[in-house]
């Protein structure tokens, strides 16, 4: 080596030293930093027995469906963590989510990030303010996923009210549990996203945020009722918010035109972009509530086992947030049960849930009933056998009880045994059957980002197969 490169390796060498040491020294000031990288993920690829993209099935008026086998597009959540720092005790974290969803359909795919969380949490107030009662308590503000309670072979989150940007305060020690208290505005969500030329981005603030809806969430948790049994009792109180006047928005709509007045040449879709104008009403308020229990090893078969009931009325929704300037007189309930079993010792595990849902919006009545279970036999740590079968029926009033079946059988691949077990890359067939209520009340195979577009080959049929690969992920 030529003395010139010597030096320069050995002055290369001093200036990392003197970082590390510089690194090392800042790390053990107590207000230094430190940061955190997690992400969710999820992709896949497959193909019908007639060819195509995979497709995947939906009930139409359900709100859930069964997700295995049954997800037609990659999604991420790509999560920053800052622990900032402490003073006095109370601990300063930040987060920051980015969400991006694609067709999956090709290598390169346009996608505009959807910012999920951002906030900023001040944990055990109590300590730097000299307030016994507040010890634990968490402190924060800003935009976030609050709590957000799932059934995850279902991708059905059920309660949450965190639908705009909020603050509140977490983990106060009263009585027999912690009570906390957020507050989240959200604005009127009619027209949002139409902007399909920008992928669904839509940078317009929908009618200058004249109307809009602020909900009170206030939960007593981790109820102590029997040995390994915690009761959840919660109220969102939905409050409308509009201004006067009248808002304006924009849809995009395919319309059927006659391009050349021909009536021998067909007519030709064409994209149309139209202004609409709404009333600001004062809308409705709200209430809605949720009790759940939560039980450790029920029966000894370890996992967890949820029994949840919800109700809501007028502007509130189940999941506890509000519709802003809502006029829908609405009086709703659903009772479900969730639960997830892994015995001890066991190559066994599965995931199961059973529910009811009862609505009366506007004077129409709708009812929804779901059952289905997830089992999953691991052959050794890495390779296991699985299986989702589930029934859904929906049933509105003067018309006939839409159903929809499915199953899905597969092998995956995945880091431990277990039904939570992630990475699970995942090889999978699933057939559906549907009735002719269910596709006369829309399309039932559909693909794509939220499966939000139809796949029109199946409209006339009553069954389908698709299949292929899927890797889900989270750390």
């Amino acid at each position: 080596m030529k003395k010139t490169q010597m030096m320069a390796a050995a002055g290369t060498g001093i200036v990392l030293a003197m970082s590390c040491l510089s690194t090392s020294a800042m790390a053990e000031e107590t207000n230094t930093p430190t940061f955190s990288f997690g992400a969710y993920m999820r992709s896949g690829a497959g193909t019908t027995s007639d060819g195509g993209s995979q497709a995947c099935f939906r009930l139409p008026g359900a709100a859930t469906f069964f997700r295995l086998g049954n997800e037609c597009d990659s999604y991420v959540d790509l999560k920053l963590g800052s622990h900032l720092g402490e003073v006095k005790g109370t601990k300063f974290d930040a987060k920051i989510t980015l969400s991006h969803g694609t067709q999956g359909m090709a290598n390169w795919e346009q996608s505009t990030p959807a910012l999920r969380e951002l906030f900023v949490t001040a944990t055990d107030i109590g300590s730097s303010l000299d307030v016994r009662a507040l010890d634990g308590a968490i402190l924060w503000v800003g935009k976030r996923f609050y709590k957000n309670p799932d059934v995850h072979m279902m991708d059905y989150t059920y309660w949450e009210p965190g639908q705009g940007p909020g603050f509140g305060l977490d983990n106060v020690t009263l009585g027999p549990g912690k009570f906390a208290y957020a507050m989240f505005r959200m604005g009127d969500f009619t027209g949002y996203g139409v902007n399909n030329g920008l992928g669904g981005y839509n940078p317009d603030l929908i009618g200058g945020g004249s109307r809009s809806a602020t909900v009170h969430d206030f939960r007593l948790e981790e109820i102590g009722v029997n040995p390994g049994g915690k009761l959840t009792v919660g109220m969102d109180l939905v409050r409308a918010s509009n201004r006067d006047g009248t808002s304006t928005y924009t849809v995009d709509t395919t319309q059927s035109v006659d391009l050349d007045n021909n009536p021998a040449t067909p007519n030709v879709d064409v994209v149309v972009r139209e202004t609409r104008t709404i009333d600001n009403k004062s809308g409705n308020n709200g209430t809605a509530f949720t009790l759940s229990h939560e039980q450790a090893n029920a029966f000894g078969l370890g996992g967890t086992n949820s029994l949840v009931l919800q109700f809501a009325h007028d502007a509130a929704l189940l999941k506890g947030y509000g519709v802003g300037g809502s006029t829908d007189k609405r009086r709703e309930w659903m009772v479900f049960d969730h639960w997830l079993y892994e015995p001890a010792h066991s190559k066994w595990s599965a995931t199961s849930t059973v529910g009811y849902r009862h609505a009366k919006v506007n004077d129409v009545k709708m009812r929804e009933m779901w059952v289905g279970t997830r089992p999953l036999y691991n052959i050794n740590e890495v390779l296991g056998l699985f299986s989702e079968l589930s029934h859904q029926r929906v049933k509105q009033d003067s018309q006939s009880t839409r159903t929809l079946s499915k199953v899905t059988l597969g092998t995956q691949f995945s880091m431990g045994p277990g039904m939570m077990a992630r990475p699970a890359l995942r090889f999978f067939a699933t057939y559906a059957k549907w009735n002719d209520a269910a596709a006369n009340a829309g399309p039932v195979a559909c693909t794509g980002r939220d499966c939000n577009t139809a796949v029109t080959s199946f409209a006339n049929k009553r069954s389908a197969v698709t299949y292929g690969a899927q890797v889900e992920a989270w750390f």
